[in-house]
């Protein structure tokens, strides 16, 4: 694991008292939970969609997800969560993240590689000129 960095995009996300396991800890699935909402404002932010919950006929489709768990998080807690688009080619982009609690510790790095589909056809499509270019260059 590299040194962790902070990203341009932040998300800030309130840990919920049942969000914690047996071990009394946050379960490590609610991470992917929290990679998730703090995507869609990223994703809304940027205008890669107008509306999460619009239907469209291209859009970013998740096709690898991965997490590296380096410190526990126990309510009660609020995590920051950073992420950027890390690298951008003509069909296919990665997302990359990390959490911070408030000492500033950073709690989880992730990676989420996603393609750009055509729902409509039911197939991979070519990622819009402008999002390569606005997310090509960082």
């Amino acid at each position: 694991m590299g040194k962790p960095v902070k990203y341009r995009h932040s998300y800030f996300q309130k840990v919920a008292w049942g969000e914690m396991d047996a071990f009394g800890h946050v379960n490590n699935v609610t991470y992917v939970r929290y990679f998730e909402t703090a995507r869609a404002d990223y994703f809304t932010a940027e205008s890669l969609w107008d509306s999460p919950l619009k239907p469209v006929r291209f859009g970013p489709v998740l096709t690898h997800l991965d997490m590296d768990y380096r410190k526990q998080v126990v309510f009660p807690a609020t995590l920051e969560v950073s992420l950027e688009v890390d690298s951008i080619s003509s069909r296919a982009f990665t997302v990359v993240c990390s959490m911070w609690n408030q000492n500033e510790d950073c709690v989880l790095t992730g990676h989420a590689g996603f393609i750009w589909f055509d729902f409509e056809l039911q197939k991979p499509s070519q990622i819009p000129d402008v999002f390569r270019e606005k997310f090509g260059s960082k």
